[in-house]
């Protein structure tokens, strides 16, 4: 029998790094008239750093419980479940707040340099899914002409 707790926990921890490992390997992008370091790059960089870095604290936090003695022993295949489920929900979670994240930090972001008098693009904002800046079409709109 073994903790269900420690198998969550350890589901968690490598979702987590998965998240991490995929925002520090990403490819190099050309920075944009006036910035150093563009809003699009810091939300990126600051949205995959917050849902790693939460789902590992969470999944480290749920395996150290059992040496608190606060544990749940299950048969195998419970534990196998609970960290299948836990998968697909830490992955679920980390979609949902890397987007919010990075919409939260381009925005501001973008506001420091409007208030710096530089100018970025908004749809420029290159999130995953789900509220992702609109792109010019300018391909489509130059072959109706």
């Amino acid at each position: 029998m073994n903790s269900v707790l420690s198998a969550i926990g350890l589901a968690l921890d490598a979702v987590g790094a998965v998240v991490l490992v995929i925002g520090l390997f990403r490819p190099p992008r050309g920075t944009y008239a006036g910035y150093a370091y563009a809003p699009d790059d810091a939300a990126r960089d600051t949205a995959f750093a917050f849902a790693g870095a939460t789902l590992l604290t969470f999944g480290f936090a749920l395996q150290s419980l059992t040496y608190f003695g606060l544990t749940v022993e299950c048969s195998a295949w419970i534990d196998g479940l609970a960290s299948a489920a836990a998968l697909v929900a830490g992955a679920a979670y980390a979609l949902v707040a890397y987007e919010i994240t990075h919409r939260r930090v381009f925005d501001w972001r973008r506001k420091q340099g409007l208030r710096d008098g530089l100018e970025y693009p908004p749809e420029l904002r290159r999130g995953l899914w789900f509220w992702r800046g609109r792109r010019p079409l300018r391909f489509w709109r130059q072959s109706d002409k």
